[in-house]
């Protein structure tokens, strides 16, 4: 298995794209200031056939630590949930990439 980092992502875009690395580099920057932007708004960002990102909220909870052997109080909290969309779930399951149905099992 790979692991594939930003740079990777920027180069590969400028070579299939036939944009220079600095321009993608600048659209890069300002597609991650827009995704912080809405995270930090708590919004909703759809990447359709992608994914999806928003913040879930954590309600307000009462819990015990351990090393100050006391209950606390949790004020409410977010967490960030990244899920994919439906079409990368099937290339995960399927190893495809085309729009069709997934394989039938024999049985």
């Amino acid at each position: 298995m790979e692991k594939y980092t930003k740079d990777f992502l920027i180069k590969e875009i400028a070579a299939r794209a036939y944009f220079t690395v600095s321009d993608v580099k600048i659209i890069w920057k300002t597609f991650e200031e827009i995704v912080e932007e809405v995270v930090a708004e708590h919004d909703e960002l759809l990447i359709g056939g992608l994914f999806k990102v928003y913040t879930k909220e954590v309600a307000p909870a009462e819990f015990y630590h351990l090393t100050e052997k006391k209950k606390v109080k949790r004020d409410k909290t977010y967490r960030l949930v990244i899920s994919p969309s439906t079409t990368l779930k099937r290339i995960a399951k399927y190893g495809n990439t085309q729009k069709s149905d997934p394989p039938e099992s024999e049985g």
